[in-house]
């Protein structure tokens, strides 16, 4: 019997990792510099659920850190890794080619 090796494309794979849109609008925000919950919650305006759940996500994939800000009180930012800022020029991308093709359609 013929065994089909499916084959991995690394869009795809990407996509998968930062594909939803509360993991995008966090990525968008912290390539402006590391931010608190609190701060990414009122510029994302996503619930606290779907927020911490991306943050997890993130972190999980090594794309976002959670630095210990202060113990008392205890506060926390989270910021890119490297690997988190090399998708910078991913987004650049993508924003010139939706404000080409999305926002400006006539």
């Amino acid at each position: 019997m013929e065994q089909k090796i499916k084959e991995v494309c690394p869009i795809v794979e990407t996509i998968k990792v930062i594909g939803s849109e509360a993991k995008l609008l966090v990525l968008r925000f912290l390539f402006d510099g590391s931010k608190g919950f609190n701060e990414l919650q009122r510029a994302t305006k996503l619930s606290s659920k779907t927020l911490s759940k991306a943050l997890k996500d993130l972190e999980e994939a090594g794309i976002v850190k959670r630095v210990v800000v202060s113990d008392r009180p205890f506060r926390v930012k989270y910021e890119l890794t490297e690997k988190g800022k090399e998708l910078k020029p991913v987004f650049e991308e993508m924003e010139k080619w939706g404000s080409k093709h999305i926002l400006n359609k006539t």
